[in-house]
């Protein structure tokens, strides 16, 4: 069986939306598969919304609340009610393409391997800015790499479309809580920070390109102000996520080439006059002192990298040094 994982709050309009995709999926008639949607403590109609999807849908609809605010919670939530041997995650706000899951599932049938990333497309309500680029910047939601499936090496899938073996859960535990976003919070790099986990301990991620999602840019995003700060909020998710060269010279605790990056980037973000560039090396600025703030801060004091269990209500809180290296 295949479970495809839905976290939500207060998006009722936007998971009808969804929902109503999702019922358009064109799979193999032998397929079993389930719905799991999570409720984040929505104070909306997200109930009554999924009552009426699941008194029409054709496949099994499970539906679950879980009160602690977070991502990562609801997420997690997902996992352990979740039957199926693959588990495939996306959000509440999108419109995924009718070969979304055969697109997921023609990967891991082809490839020895225990995630697949699948394809973003960003949907825009107003035109682009002429000012920003789409490299490494997910302000803005955004994944492509090409039309030939291939393997990551760096780079982890984006929490909107992906899909892991349950045996990664069982092996590597869930997903962080202590990284997820929440409804006050900006970046959340708990899905980075788990695919990160697999490629450290050798595991193969292969994206998918056929296995397409559409995702909306809300307008209150696309604003130089937002994404900065989105940047400044990544760089210090970055430093707790141990998202950066372990091996690295580090001074008072903060990586050496840290440095280097914000000067160089501060000279290029004042002389460079192509407006994209410009702005990706602002944005690599203000990344660079959220990370430099985060390692400070963090220099003598261990963080507790809460990695929960499979089982339900275990939580394995492993204390780290922030900025250790190995």
């Amino acid at each position: 069986m295949v479970s495809v994982v839905v976290c939500t709050y207060n998006r009722s309009l936007e998971l009808e939306k969804t929902l109503a995709s999702l019922r358009a999926l064109s799979v193999a008639p032998e397929l079993s598969w389930e719905l799991v949607v999570v409720d984040n403590r929505s104070t909306d109609n997200t109930a009554e919304v999924l009552r009426r999807f699941a008194a029409t849908s054709r496949v099994s609809v499970r539906y679950v609340f879980e009160p602690e605010q977070g991502l990562s919670f609801a997420r997690n939530t997902g996992i352990r009610t979740a039957r199926g041997e693959l588990l495939v995650f996306t959000d509440d706000d999108v419109v995924v393409h009718e070969h979304w899951l055969t697109g997921l599932l023609r990967i891991f049938a082809q490839f020895d391997c225990i995630g697949v990333a699948g394809r973003v497309v960003p949907i825009w309500r107003q035109p682009q800015p002429e000012w920003l680029g789409l490299e490494d910047q997910q302000a803005v939601v955004h994944f492509e790499y090409g039309e030939d499936p291939r393997t990551l090496d760096l780079r982890s899938p984006v929490g909107a479309n992906m899909a892991f073996r349950r045996a990664a859960f069982e092996k590597y535990g869930l997903f962080r809580v202590d990284l997820g976003k929440t409804k006050n919070g900006f970046s959340g790099l708990e899905d980075a920070e788990f695919g990160s986990r697999l490629l450290k301990a050798g595991e193969k991620i292969v994206y998918a390109p056929q296995a397409i999602i559409y995702h909306p840019v809300e307008p209150a995003r696309v604003r130089k102000n937002y994404i900065l700060r989105w940047a400044y909020s990544e760089g210090r998710h970055q430093i707790r996520s141990r998202l950066w060269p372990q091996h690295a010279a580090r001074y008072f605790g903060i990586p050496r080439y840290l440095f280097g990056s914000l000067l160089r980037n501060s000279f290029l973000w004042a002389v460079t006059r192509n407006k994209k560039r410009r702005f990706q090396h602002g944005l690599q600025v203000c990344q660079a002192l959220g990370s430099i703030r985060e390692a400070w801060r963090l220099e003598d004091r261990p963080l507790m990298c809460d990695i929960p269990s499979l089982e339900s209500g275990s939580t394995s809180l492993r204390s780290q040094r922030a900025v250790s290296p190995g």
